[in-house]
């Protein structure tokens, strides 16, 4: 079995490493100038919380603020990868990319505070960051039967074959994180009792035993406890499932997701799952990265390399059946979704971009192709922070912003000063979105068009607070939806069924909506196609039965006569669906005939407590 290999021409530094990944990756610079007195000043705020990640620098970097802890990463590990996974997604470690805003690094409450009772993890984001600056999640996933918020060993990654060696995969985004000890990290810690990170409520993690060297035991339902050796209440992640902690201790911040922040933007759809053994992997961040793998007693390999600003070139080695791609291809991480700068920008940050040539559509991807990064000027720019202290009842809270949330009163307002660099202006937005032959796009993958043609794409949350839920026993989210659901089958729409609902829901709409390809003749091309429209639906029900045509008030779909319009696309190869169920705070007074997909969304818009969404694939040809 091949060993994973990994170069990260450690010679360029931390400024290298944000050039490469261009100017969505920014990445912080301990003694940068002119702004080093506001470097020390931030990074003094975090006390000793930021020794750990030194060891980890310059790949992790943490600044502090009076509230809390913002740690940057790249998302990569430098320990092995990939190797010794047999159930695989067919996704690979790709960079993360950072915005520059404090709104979207890790954040941490510096000062931790117990929950009045657990909160549920759900299986569908981080739920931490170890000091690597990898993100650790629960230990099982969403799937059939399966929230992610409970184990389940059915839906275990570990026991699936799913992790790798050091119990990390890449996920869905083409983003490497843990669901179990990560025993890498832990070898390069030293100790399995190290402190091996933090969860997003604050509360330290340690590995699975004490410094005494025994194993950890009288743990919660959340894996924690207070020893009483002056830790305070503190993680331990266990050798027995569940490995990693499936509910929080303390209290996560409004303003935190609890289901993990920041967004991996994918760059490719998601791959359907194989069983392969995963013999190798060589991780380049300047040049080609390289998996290797048997599948069917034949070798495969997935090749990348690095083109223009969060782009790579893609060459697929003998690809099974639902990977992302075939031939060579290239991607680019989605940057529509992260936040242009503010003022609530990270002091002290080193931004850079990158130029280079554009590798063809039919080149054979290698580090020759890649023009090296040319360092940009750093301007600097003067920019006002101010933060707010508001109260209610009993909770005090302190936000960046300028006015407190409706019901609170402003006990006090500070504005400090600092200086932020100015980044330099994104690529043209073409070139985020790949055309003709490329692979590429968000969590849910492709969505209309046909094949070679331009692919469009869409970034879709699953769970708005990550409690609300959308499950169905007809189709798997992120799978093929079974052709009894599409023309070619029965024409049923699909069984679904929704959990978490927020309190004061007094009605839902079910919308299942593509983005599609060209008209048909006598079609009107549109942004978006509506497959299935309903509203209404009373705030009791909580699931929709297969082919029901009695539940709420069924809208204008976009194919025709009919409440559902079953997926019936033209041109060959999958096209994604995505279904989304809203919670509402009242019904909407809106005449059937004209109720369409866009009338609906436009209606609920300022009623909307919370939404869940699941994905399917549909094939013709």
């Amino acid at each position: 079995m091949k060993r994973l290999i990994i170069d990260r021409s450690r010679a360029g530094t931390a400024g290298l490493i944000a050039l490469v990944l261009g100017t969505a990756l920014i990445q912080f610079s301990l003694g940068a100038v002119p702004s080093s007195a506001a470097t020390t000043a931030t990074k003094a705020l975090c006390g000793t919380r930021a020794l750990p990640f030194e060891k980890f620098a310059p790949d992790v970097a943490v600044i502090c603020d009076e509230t809390y802890m913002y740690v940057s990463s790249n998302g990569v590990a430098s320990h092995s990868m990939m190797v010794g996974i047999t159930g695989w997604n067919q996704q690979v470690p790709l960079p993360m990319l950072v915005s520059s805003s404090l709104a979207q690094m890790w954040r941490f409450p510096l000062k931790p505070v117990a929950a009045a009772s657990e909160i549920a993890t759900t299986g569908v984001g981080g739920t931490g960051i170890m000091l690597n600056g990898i993100s650790n999640f629960n230990a099982t996933k969403p799937a059939p039967n399966s929230t992610g918020s409970v184990y389940s060993a059915s839906a275990d990654p570990k026991l699936q074959g799913e992790l790798d060696t050091c119990a990390g995969h890449a996920g869905r985004g083409d983003d490497y994180h843990y669901h179990a000890e990560p025993s890498c990290l832990i070898s390069v810690l030293g100790s399995e009792s190290a402190l091996a990170g933090y969860q997003l409520d604050g509360y330290p993690i340690y590995g699975s035993k004490e410094p005494s060297g025994s194993s950890a035991t009288a743990l919660d339902k959340c894996q924690g406890h207070d020893s009483g050796d002056g830790r305070g209440y503190h993680y331990h992640f266990t050798t027995a499932a569940p490995y990693s902690p499936m509910c929080f201790h303390g209290q996560v911040p409004s303003d935190v997701s609890t289901t993990g922040q920041p967004s991996a933007g994918p760059a490719r759809s998601a791959g359907e799952p194989v069983q392969v053994v995963i013999t190798g992997m060589t991780f380049n961040l300047t040049g080609t990265s390289k998996l290797e793998y048997t599948y069917q007693g034949k070798a495969g390999s997935v090749s990348y390399t690095p083109t223009t600003t969060a782009c790579w070139s893609f060459v697929y080695v003998n690809p099974p059946p639902g990977s992302p791609g075939s031939g060579t291809s290239s991607a680019c991480r989605r940057t529509d979704n992260v936040p242009v700068p503010s003022a609530s920008m990270a002091p002290a940050m080193t931004p850079g971009s990158t130029t280079g040539s554009s590798t063809g559509q039919n080149t054979t991807a290698s580090a020759a192709n890649t023009t090296a990064p040319v360092k940009a000027a750093v301007v600097y720019k003067n920019v006002s922070i101010t933060k707010v202290k508001c109260s209610k009842g009993k909770v005090t809270k302190t936000l960046t912003a300028t006015k407190c949330p409706s019901g609170y009163k402003l006990l006090s307002k500070k504005t400090t000063v600092t200086k932020v660099p100015v980044p330099p202006a994104l690529p043209p937005a073409q070139s985020m979105v790949p055309t003709s032959g490329t692979q590429g796009g968000t969590q849910g993958g492709t969505q209309g068009g046909t094949q070679g043609g331009t692919e469009k794409f869409e970034s879709v949350v699953k769970s708005s607070n990550g409690v609300f839920l959308l499950k169905s026993t007809s189709a798997v989210d992120e799978g093929t939806l079974p052709s009894t659901y599409t023309c070619d089958g029965k024409s049923l729409s699909p069984q679904f069924s929704w959990s978490g609902t927020p309190s004061g829901t007094k009605s839902y709409a079910l919308i299942m909506h593509t983005i599609p390809g060209p008209a048909r003749p006598g079609e009107t091309a549109a942004a978006v196609s509506y497959s299935w429209v309903l509203y209404n639906i009373a705030g009791s029900t909580t699931s929709i039965g297969e082919g029901a045509t009695d539940v709420g008030t069924a809208g204008v779909q976009s194919h025709g006569p009919g409440t559902y319009g079953a997926p019936c696309s033209q041109g060959s190869g999958a096209k994604q669906y995505t279904f989304t169920v809203y919670a509402l705070s009242s019904t909407i007074s809106l005449d059937a005939k004209s109720a369409t997909g866009d009338a609906v969304r436009s209606a609920i818009k300022s009623i909307t407590l919370a939404s869940a969404a699941m994905n399917v694939k549909a094939s013709r040809g």
